[in-house]
């Protein structure tokens, strides 16, 4: 018993042994440790798009995607800080009381080329405190890269205008219609696009008529859902007062998707 004191007591004195690893350094020694990629995208001044931690790889295929699908062009590509910075013509995020169709489909192709290469959009956020301002994109790196999908997007303009931009099929276009018959003042339908005016001001209900809009709203979701397409991601931005600001609904649907089939989400 006493020579195992004392082998204790000498162990003591002479100090503790190596302390143990913390748990960063454990995960950074591991060769599988998982690391997650992010990267943004966000809007700034009226025209500029900022690219922040995304490889020049990347950033090249997104000044192709942006090329292509703003009519007005590219007036320049200029580092900014730790971003990329690419400036349009035009003032592209700029209040448009109608909505503005060609921004909404660069944002919608931009969203769709990063999901096709593995970017899937974590999050649209805003946590600054200005009055103008539109939500910057969080994406995370996935591998393996999600299957391919169809892409459309909704907006909500005015105070009575519901707007679906896309790969709109004909049957989805004729079903919401049909859903919302009784509610519909006019509509103008055509192959990538539909547009309706509601009666009344659905998007700015007093009290009592906020339930009666939320239902709109669900009903809309589950009609998208019925024929493939489900809510990925929305998106936000202000301009000031109540009457300006705009809501944006990202939807996908998996080119493999069959009537009938369940739909899962990211």
């Amino acid at each position: 018993m006493e020579k195992s004191r004392s082998a204790f007591v000498a162990e003591s004195v002479s100090g503790p042994s190596n302390a143990p690893p913390t748990f960063q350094e454990s995960f950074q020694d591991t060769p599988l440790g998982f690391k997650s990629r992010f990267a943004c995208i966000a809007f700034a001044r009226p025209d500029r798009i900022r690219l922040i931690n995304f490889t020049e790889i990347e950033i090249g295929a997104i000044y192709e995607v942006v090329k292509a699908h703003w009519p007005q062009g590219i007036n320049n590509v200029r580092p900014f800080t730790e971003s990329r910075e690419i400036k349009l013509n035009g003032y592209p995020w700029s209040y448009d009381t109608n909505g503005n169709d060609d921004v909404r489909r660069l944002t919608l192709r931009i969203i769709e080329h990063l999901y096709n290469i593995g970017w899937v959009l974590q999050a649209s956020v805003d946590v600054t405190k200005n009055t103008s301002s539109r939500d910057s994109l969080v994406f995370r790196k996935q591998d393996p890269i999600p299957p391919p999908c169809e892409w459309i997007s909704i907006s909500f303009d005015r105070g009575d205008k519901l707007k679906i931009l896309g790969e709109l099929p004909k049957d989805l276009a004729d079903a919401v219609i049909t859903t919302f018959i009784t509610d519909i003042q006019k509509h103008e339908a055509e192959p990538a696009r539909l547009k309706i005016k509601f009666k009344g001001w659905p998007w700015h209900p007093n009290d009592g008529d906020m339930v009666a809009t939320n239902l709109k709203i669900l009903t809309l979701l589950e009609t998208l859902e019925r024929y493939g397409f489900t809510l990925y991601a929305t998106t936000s931005a202000r301009y000031g007062d109540d009457w300006s600001e705009a809501n944006v609904l990202i939807c996908q649907k998996q080119l493999d998707w069959t009537p009938g089939a369940p739909i899962w989400h990211r």
